[in-house]
């Protein structure tokens, strides 16, 4: 069968745990670049991949992936796309233009010609061109100039996949993507040690870590799926990849959380309940007080940082009594955090396993990896 080319947007500067994942699933991965995976595979491979991928916001078939230095080049990558070979006239289109650097157009100008290039070459092909409907259209083509580097994808997801449908509230202020907290259980290294989070807000950490060691779907009950409208689209195929991700579900070690405000402890068991991972612990309870664990864990969890919660100065208080709890409770166990402020891993009695830094909604952040001794 015929393989195609394609990219998945995911976190920036965790871009290797999406490429180890898409290489667990069957692709072909080709190259990485900020927020972006590059791979190849078969057409039928995307069903799976929009069902189990954890760490991908969207997925895009590759039109075009080129070096420019003006408009008119731009227009002449566009024009060589067989747009018609994607999608149907009847369906109206949008192109989403992003622009980062120095040049003497704009954003607006590159949309404006990549769309009129659109509908140049579905006249010289078919004889109409497509509708356009910015605010609500059927196929959305994005196109993304950062200096000279210039990329054409078509939107296979539709709305980003880190909306989860199990995820029944925003509520809380610091709450995580959960394809970025899919990333950080996927690097932490969770063997068979319980996993636990003490401040786990509304348990978007656990629920992800639940489902990927148990196989089973982050999107289950999502709705939406742009890739039905175009041509490649085969119905049986996905209908059937469908049905079978309903009944899968395996095992994990024990999952454990808390959180001292009850509100967020509610929300994380109705959200808990909508991924189908009911058996995860939840308890009203603060992280200085718990009861030291039974054995070893892997303790993942994403403290305040004073950005939207708490003053940086006043957490370094906190930071301090957590490490002195954990230096003396946890013994043999792995500590991750997700940290926004360095005083977390300057206060740290030991050096850090492993380092990540990475991009939280364009706020620097740094994925840290502790073994207890």
């Amino acid at each position: 069968m015929m393989h195609h080319d394609f990219f998945a947007t995911c976190t920036t500067g965790l871009e290797f745990i999406t490429a180890r994942e898409l290489t667990a699933l069957g692709a072909e991965v080709t190259d990485t670049s900020k927020s972006r995976v590059f791979f190849r595979a078969q057409w039928e491979l995307i069903y799976r991949l929009h069902l189990y991928a954890r760490t991908v916001n969207r997925f895009f078939a590759l039109l075009a992936r080129a070096q420019v230095r003006s408009l008119q080049e731009i227009e002449q990558v566009a024009w060589q796309v067989p747009y018609e070979q994607w999608f149907e006239n009847r369906y109206a289109f949008a192109i989403r233009s992003e622009r980062d650097g120095t040049h003497d157009f704009t954003s607006m100008d590159i949309a404006r010609v990549v769309g009129q290039v659109v509908c140049d070459r579905f006249v010289a092909h078919t004889g109409a061109r497509p509708p356009v409907n910015l605010d609500n259209p059927d196929v959305e083509i994005f196109s993304t100039l950062v200096d000279d580097q210039y990329l054409l994808g078509l939107n296979l997801t539709g709305s980003s996949l880190h909306r989860r449908p199990w995820r029944q509230s925003l509520a809380h202020l610091t709450a995580l993507r959960p394809t970025l907290a899919a990333a950080v259980v996927m690097a932490s290294g969770w063997d068979d040690r319980p996993l636990m989070d003490p401040m786990c807000g509304t348990g978007t950490l656990l629920i992800e870590g639940a489902l990927w060691r148990r196989g089973i779907s982050p999107s289950r009950g999502r709705e939406e799926w742009a890739f039905r409208k175009l041509i490649p689209h085969d119905e049986c195929l996905w209908q059937a990849d469908l049905e079978a991700s309903a009944s899968v579900g395996g095992t994990s070690p024990p999952l454990q959380g808390s959180d001292w405000n009850a509100r967020y402890i509610e929300i994380a068991r109705q959200n808990a309940q909508g991924a189908g991972v009911t058996d995860i612990q939840f308890a009203v309870a603060n992280a200085l007080t718990l009861p030291p664990p039974e054995q070893p864990v892997v303790l993942v969890t994403n403290p305040p940082y004073g950005v939207r919660m708490g003053k940086p100065s006043e957490l370094v208080h906190l930071y301090r009594k957590l490490w002195h709890k954990w230096s003396a409770e946890y013994v043999g166990s792995r500590i991750v955090v997700i940290s926004g402020n360095p005083a977390f891993e300057q206060i740290a009695p030991i050096e850090p396993v492993a380092a990540y830094d990475f991009l939280q909604a364009e706020l620097p952040c740094r994925l840290l990896i502790w073994d207890l001794p």
